[in-house]
């Protein structure tokens, strides 16, 4: 009688893929966007730059922004499949802290990238069909506001703190783990604290050019992490 082999559980293949997919998919937007409108450095130009730049670029923006969302998206998946691989090694509580401020960040994101999606565009329409000095006065406000809001949320919340909150409560059980490498749990850590410096908007401090940086630190640990499962992950956890 042949024995089946026995199942990969948790998905540790699946883990990994999406790994990496977390890692590279950011590339989408950075390059739509950032060919377009400059992005991520656009996000503090003033609406007389901005406007005109969303008008002339509309289409490229939307399907950059389309992309962001669901880069961002992905994250809650993904650091949910992370914590799958080591709940042996998190209390239960730990875990769902994990995976709730994970929720959180992608919520958070996506209330600062739907300002793009849909207001943004709209306002920058309405700038370019307008000669009046008093309207595009008015256009400028209401933009510099909803930057403002959007960015506060989507940025700092979202990309910045909630996930620092998520992967840094993640390490505690990589760290934990035998199975896995010591350098992932480290560098989660990293990650984590990167992240939380990202978040320094809620104080009034603009992060600037801080904010790719702490995220390309978070996008490499996703693209390391992945390719180890891929590699090794399946054979390192079942003999653990």
């Amino acid at each position: 009688m042949t024995t089946a082999p026995p199942p990969d559980l948790p998905p540790v293949r699946g883990a990994g893929w999406t790994s990496v997919a977390q890692g590279l998919l950011i590339f989408v937007p950075t390059f739509v966007l950032g060919a377009a409108i400059g992005w991520p450095g656009s996000l503090s130009d003033p609406a007389s730059i901005a406007l005109p730049r969303i008008a002339d670029n509309e289409g490229a923006v939307r399907f950059g922004y389309a992309a962001y969302l669901m880069y961002s998206v992905l994250f809650a998946v993904t650091v949910t499949m992370l914590a799958r691989l080591v709940e042996g090694d998190m209390a239960k509580g730990v875990r769902r802290l994990v995976v709730g401020f994970a929720i959180a960040s992608v919520v958070a994101r996506s209330v600062g990238i739907i300002r793009w999606l849909a207001p943004m565009p709209e306002l920058a329409d309405a700038y370019a069909s307008t000669t009046d000095d008093a309207q595009r006065f008015t256009i400028e406000r209401i933009y510099d506001m909803l930057n403002s809001f959007g960015g506060t949320i989507g940025e700092a919340l979202g990309v910045g703190l909630f996930a620092a909150i998520s992967i840094g409560l993640l390490s505690i059980g990589l760290l934990r783990a035998s199975a896995i490498p010591r350098w992932i749990g480290v560098w989660s850590v990293i990650s984590a604290i990167a992240l939380a410096i990202g978040s320094i908007e809620l104080l009034g401090v603009d992060p600037g050019p801080l904010l790719t940086i702490t995220v390309t630190i978070v996008q490499l640990w996703f693209l390391a992490t992945g390719a180890w499962l891929l590699a090794r992950g399946s054979e390192a956890l079942r003999s653990a």
